[in-house]
């Protein structure tokens, strides 16, 4: 028999018994007197028999006044709500079982493993050439989404004491939950760390526990955590030589040109990039030290992949920060991407949805971005350019011959005008259409294929939230400062509300 929502959130909460119930109402009622000076709201009570009317699970009886009033800011759901019959969920092991597949089919990097069928398993997510894969402990619980929450439900005391015993350890984790409706599975997600809080007296250790509406797992929210999870434990794996390796880094930067091989140090593919990322943004910052003219940059990244390090390396966002002295109402910089239609076509949803996140950043930032088309440009060096005067090489993005980077700075006249010809060229050829933000960026989703109405309003409700409760970066070379700015502002500029 379907039951009410009233009565299974009383189950979850544990309040099915009317003693402790009492204790509830009476302390919600007080606190609502309080704030709207209406006494009785102080004073009312529920006798036994109404309260085991009420929570049988049917549709008999209803509250009303006082009580009606008390029982929604009890429960953070209406009387309409709380008195209809709450989402029919299917068999525990069917649902598992249709998340998984569905993870899986959707996102051809994630597979969830799930031993002998039960809610606790592993989520293994992989890269492709910038990122290195990883995996993740994962706790798949039933949800109803109500509103802004999807709500834990149906737990019993083993279910309870099984998500406290995963909730304990101080690992990467997941909390997973799955709503089953009658044609499909929607699924949300949230961090562990973020569910791992002190308990309230009387309260189990784990719950009651919500995963946020807008942590609802889709091409956004997939992308996001498909990048930072892997990019936080590359670097972690590398904490010790990436902080053993500073003086290296010191040493290249006093030398005018450089190219140190890969093999000078043993890194993962993520801890060479950020070395690579760190070292190009400080020789650019180093060389542009006395330009007193607004220079352009060329920049290699063609893929969600690469362009995630400018949404969570901590130091990138510094280096746009410092590049803010060029900014003037007279003269704005300009940042050109190559982004070919074939590497495009290739790109699955969620790396598209990154890539054009790291160019609403820059936007963000007052940068104004160009977008070229031609294939042809797929290997023009990462430059900062100051128009006949200076030439700032930086590559690290598919940096060439097994190299960390390859870096350096010319002056001739000769390649000065060949790298010129190559902006004058990306001006023309430009595919973003607008004279604002707003413009340029949605021409940008209609050339990536991505629908600006879902994006901006998805942007919208995550940025409210911020990415952190989604997945919560650990070390400290990593920040979400920069994508949580970037969401709202992406948020600000769709379609009215």
């Amino acid at each position: 028999m379907r039951r009410t929502l009233f009565s299974l959130l009383l189950k979850d909460r544990n309040l099915l018994g009317w003693e402790a119930f009492c204790v509830h109402f009476a302390a919600t009622g007080r606190e609502l007197a309080r704030e709207t000076g209406k006494r009785r709201l102080a004073t009312a009570s529920v006798g036994r028999t109404t309260f085991d009317r009420w929570s049988s699970g049917t549709w008999s009886g209803r509250p009303r006044g006082e009580a009606a009033q008390i029982l929604e800011r009890m429960l953070g759901h209406t009387l309409e709500e709380l008195f209809s019959l709450a989402p029919e969920v299917g068999e525990p092991a069917a649902a598992l079982e249709s998340v998984a597949a569905r993870i899986g089919s959707r996102w051809p990097t994630s597979t969830l493993l799930l031993p002998a069928g039960g809610p606790a398993g592993i989520w293994e997510i992989s890269g492709q050439q910038r990122l290195d894969g990883t995996s993740a402990a994962v706790h798949l619980l039933p949800v109803i989404r109500r509103g802004e929450e999807a709500s834990v439900h149906g737990l019993d005391q083993d279910g309870l004491s099984d998500l406290e015993r995963f909730l304990r350890p101080a690992r990467r984790g997941f909390l997973v939950g799955v709503e089953e409706g009658r044609d499909d599975v929607d699924v949300y997600v949230r961090d562990a760390a973020a569910a791992r809080r002190p308990a309230l007296p009387g309260a189990p250790a784990a719950g009651p526990i919500a995963i946020p509406s807008a942590y609802h797992l889709d091409d956004l929210s997939y992308g996001i955590l498909w990048a930072l999870t892997q990019l936080d434990d590359g670097l972690l794996s590398d904490d010790q030589a990436l902080d053993a390796e500073q003086d290296l880094l010191d040493t290249y930067l006093s030398l005018p040109r450089s190219a140190p091989s890969q093999l000078l140090v043993n890194l993962s593919t993520v801890g060479s990039s950020w070395m690579g990322s760190v070292f190009c943004a400080r020789h650019i910052q180093q060389e542009l030290v006395d330009a007193r003219e607004v220079p352009i940059f060329w920049t290699r990244e063609q893929t969600g992949e690469e362009a995630a390090c400018w949404l969570f390396f901590r130091h990138k966002l510094e280096y746009l920060r410092a590049l803010e002295r060029f900014h003037s109402a007279a003269a704005q910089t300009v940042r050109v991407f190559c982004l070919p239609e074939s590497a495009v076509a290739r790109s699955e949803k969620y790396e598209r949805v990154l890539l054009l996140l790291a160019i609403a950043l820059m936007e963000r930032c007052g940068i104004r971005v160009r977008v070229v088309p031609k294939t042809e440009y797929s290997e023009v060096d990462g430059v900062a350019l100051v128009p006949g005067q200076q030439a700032v090489v930086a590559n690290w993005v598919r940096a060439p011959g097994g190299v960390l980077w390859a870096a350096g700075s010319t002056s001739s006249r000769g390649e000065l005008r060949s790298y010129a010809g190559v902006f004058t060229d990306a001006q023309g050829a430009d595919v973003l259409v607008g004279e604002d933000p707003a413009g340029r960026l949605r021409s940008l989703a209609d050339y990536l294929g991505l629908d600006w109405n879902w994006l901006t309003a998805r942007c919208h409700a995550l940025g409210e939230y911020g990415v952190a409760g989604l997945v919560r970066p650990r070390s400290r070379l990593l920040t979400v400062e920069a994508l949580d700015e970037t969401l709202l502002f992406l948020g600000k500029l769709g379609s009215p509300r």
